[in-house]
């Protein structure tokens, strides 16, 4: 029962560290987009990008975390492929989606041209943080634990159900 308990703490802190960061993030990012102009200085930007990163802060690390908590331990070394490859991808689409966004609305020739792009691209950014904070409440820690998966003793290895001829 205690193992129980534990194991649910962790998975409501991780799931609470990803719900608040990915949360912090989007509403540092949306409070970036509400503020950028061409004639500001960049003083204005300070308190957004703080909560802005501190919410990234908290959900890079917690991800890496939930994914490999969700598999069983002869699992960890795939799982951790996939989440360092999805986080990849992933960065890299959301580069290409904010840099589209900005190109449709934007320019780099001027200033304006610059604050043009940019308070729409950082709208994007910020709901897809949001959604991503929002998908967060879903995270589940695996039902089953490593204990149920029987190994063989002399090879370390999950035991085969068939008889070794």
């Amino acid at each position: 029962m205690k193992r129980l308990r534990n194991s649910m703490a962790v998975v409501v802190a991780l799931a609470a560290m990803l719900v608040t960061g990915l949360a912090l993030q989007g509403l540092g990012l949306a409070w970036v987009a509400a503020i950028a102009s061409a004639a500001d200085g960049y003083a204005q930007f300070v308190a957004p990008l703080i909560i802005a990163g501190v919410g990234i802060s908290m959900s890079i690390p917690t991800s890496a975390s939930a994914a490999l908590g969700a598999v069983p331990p002869s699992e960890l070394g795939t799982a951790s492929g996939v989440n360092n490859t999805v986080g990849r991808f992933g960065g890299a689409f959301g580069v290409a989606i904010v840099t589209a966004v900005f190109t449709a609305h934007g320019s780099l020739a001027s200033s304006a041209g610059v604050a043009a792009g940019y308070r729409p691209a950082l709208v994007v950014s910020a709901v897809l943080s949001l959604a991503g904070s929002a998908a967060a409440v879903a995270i589940r820690r695996r039902t089953a634990v490593a204990a149920d998966t029987p190994l063989d003793r002399a090879e370390r290895i999950p035991a085969i159900a068939t008889a070794r001829s």
